[in-house]
């Protein structure tokens, strides 16, 4: 049984299938990794929840080659695929299975940066409330947590928008849109996704500061928020 976030039952196609379901991917990863407030220089903590293949965790490591990255994800197979992946990092990186906000963040007070890409989206509302919660206090003080992930439009004409121009992405990317989209919407039972609004609002009731959207395109964005110093 398919676990949240194992879109294909071979692991090894979500790299070539994410890039075809979702636009601009790359672009959505380089917001989440332009907005932290550190020098590229600097020896940062990382917690990354939702690690999947370790596709975001190859390009943060290497935009901070400073960088200490805990790796986190509950799929045995997508961690496979990122062990492979991230061999060359040697002991920059750990990979742990487990799920969030259940099994992490643990530690208080420890991260200078929190980022996810398309995980949260799989939790409910009560469920988003208890992890950005437990993100904030798992931050150093002055710490960023950054989230690239799917969202809900309050419009239902706005909805119907955002699918339609991802069918169109998966034709322009040379995938049969029906076979793909079955695929896709075989994991949609996991997803509860929420507005940008609400957990915009959500993070500040957490405790962050700065509270912001870095970055949207239809109904992908990447938003962030910092614990104070």
């Amino acid at each position: 049984m398919k676990k949240p976030g194992e879109v294909f039952a071979d692991a090894s196609l979500y790299d070539p299938g994410i890039e075809a379901i979702v636009p601009r991917y790359d672009e959505l990863h380089d917001a989440v990794l332009n907005a932290p407030p550190h020098d590229r220089t600097e020896q940062i903590s990382v917690l990354e929840l939702g690690a999947g293949t370790g596709e975001l965790t190859t390009k943060l490591l290497t935009r901070f080659p400073q960088s200490s990255v805990l790796a986190v994800d509950h799929s045995d197979q997508m961690l496979g695929e990122a062990e492979r992946k991230l061999e060359t990092f040697g002991d920059r990186v750990r990979l742990e299975s487990g799920a969030f906000p259940d099994d992490y963040p643990r530690a208080e007070g420890e991260y200078d940066l929190v980022v996810s890409s398309l995980a949260v989206h799989h939790l409910d509302e009560d469920a988003k409330r208890e992890l950005f919660d437990a993100v904030f206090g798992a931050l150093a003080p002055g710490g960023w947590f950054i989230n690239g992930d799917v969202i809900e439009f309050e419009a239902p004409h706005l909805e119907t928008l955002a699918g339609e121009m991802i069918g169109n992405w998966v034709r322009s990317k040379g995938w049969d849109e029906q076979e793909f989209m079955d695929e896709w919407e075989a994991s949609d039972d996991y997803d509860d996704p929420s507005t940008l609004t609400d957990q915009l609002v959500w993070l500040r009731e957490s405790g962050f500061e700065a509270v912001t959207s870095v970055w949207q395109y239809y109904n992908f964005a990447v938003y962030a928020g910092g614990k104070p110093a």
